[in-house]
């Protein structure tokens, strides 16, 4: 797989894709539909299809922190084992996971510690439609209570490990998300999702101007 030159459409190089090397920060999953698998039939063949339902990033429970990563090499000698890393070269990569809310049956990695898992309340969300505009319906945010995540900037987010290039601004600045959704800027308690405050979930999400 081909990875850029920074900003620009220059191949760089190629690598293997290892897999990994996700970051999820501040996010809130929902288990809206049924977890069991949505199955549909090939009309031609005997075969079956299954369509994987379950929210959360519980499917990255097999891959290791940064720390169990990095901890498989002989980072401390400057004549390693190769033979002997071969496993932990061709491994999964590293997964990184804070601040998310979980709701409805959601599933945390099991490896996340700074994050909410809610399983005593039904959340709801829906996108209705009022006089014509479309609007968010969920009581999610009453049950997020005290719960608040950290800001994410370029230094949280590290450096991707194919090309070894920052998360940044096409200008090479830094990047702060501390904007929300509706550009208003999040404060010192940061919510998880899109909305810097619970009470904005009820605005119009967009306006079709045609």
């Amino acid at each position: 797989t081909p990875y850029h030159i920074p900003h620009r459409t220059e191949v760089m190089g190629f690598m293997t894709i290892l897999h990994g090397d996700d970051r999820f920060y501040n996010n809130i999953f929902v288990q809206k539909w049924p977890a069991q698998p949505f199955v549909t039939r090939r009309d031609t063949v005997e075969i079956f299809d299954e369509e994987n339902r379950e929210v959360g990033t519980h499917v990255m429970d097999e891959y290791p922190t940064y720390q169990e990563w990095i901890a498989q090499f002989d980072m401390d000698t400057d004549t390693p084992d190769m033979a002997k890393l071969e496993p932990a070269h061709f491994g999964h990569l590293p997964v990184w996971a804070k601040g998310n809310a979980y709701f409805n049956g959601a599933k945390s990695w099991k490896k996340e510690t700074d994050c909410m898992v809610d399983t005593r309340h039904q959340v709801q969300v829906e996108v209705e439609c009022q006089n014509g505009k479309p609007v968010l319906s969920t009581n999610l945010y009453d049950f997020l209570g005290d719960f608040s995540a950290a800001m994410v900037h370029s230094d949280v987010l590290g450096c991707a490990f194919e090309p070894e290039e920052r998360f940044e601004n096409p200008d090479g600045t830094s990047i702060t998300f501390d904007r929300d959704y509706f550009g208003r800027h999040r404060g010192v308690k940061v919510l998880p999702g899109p909305f810097a405050d619970g009470k904005d979930a009820e605005k119009i999400l967009w306006t079709m101007d045609f």
